[in-house]
């Protein structure tokens, strides 16, 4: 697969997605300072190093889609998107609303806008043609809500 490009399959799409490589490297480098400062200090006021390790291994968790690839394949039966080894597979029918947002697209469960979206949807980052993306789920989800 073509890094951070969609690559089209006979009957579907795939990309990936890595924020690390394809972002500028001052943004990566300031990122990684942070984890290291915040884990640095988490050290030296519990008077600790396991406690800078905890955090050093809690920020590195919430933070993996960032430094780790995000691998998404789109098909006739729905989606997948595999990521540090889990894959997370949803078919179409789960999902009843599209909205293109600033990383990619955003596919809901609700018709309406909820609260629960963050928890229920699914966000298909795509840095490169996210109209591509939206326009191929639209197919399968119907037409996205304004």
């Amino acid at each position: 697969m073509e890094r951070g490009g969609e690559v089209p399959g006979a009957a579907g799409l795939g990309w990936t997605v890595h924020p690390l490589r394809e972002e500028p490297w001052p943004k990566s480098a300031a990122l990684g300072g942070v984890v290291a400062g915040v884990a640095a200090v988490a050290a030296l006021s519990f008077e600790g190093v396991e406690y800078g390790l905890l955090s050093l291994g809690v920020l590195l968790a919430s933070l993996s889609s960032y430094f780790c690839p995000t691998h998404y394949q789109l098909d006739e039966a729905g989606v997948q998107v595999r990521h540090l080894g889990r894959s997370r597979q949803r078919p179409w029918a789960q999902f009843c609303r599209i909205d293109r947002c600033r990383e990619g697209v955003f596919l809901s469960p609700f018709a309406r806008p909820s609260r629960l979206d963050s928890f229920r949807g699914c966000l298909l980052r795509s840095p490169r043609d996210p109209e591509r993306v939206r326009h191929f789920a639209q197919r399968h989800v119907g037409p996205a809500a304004p």
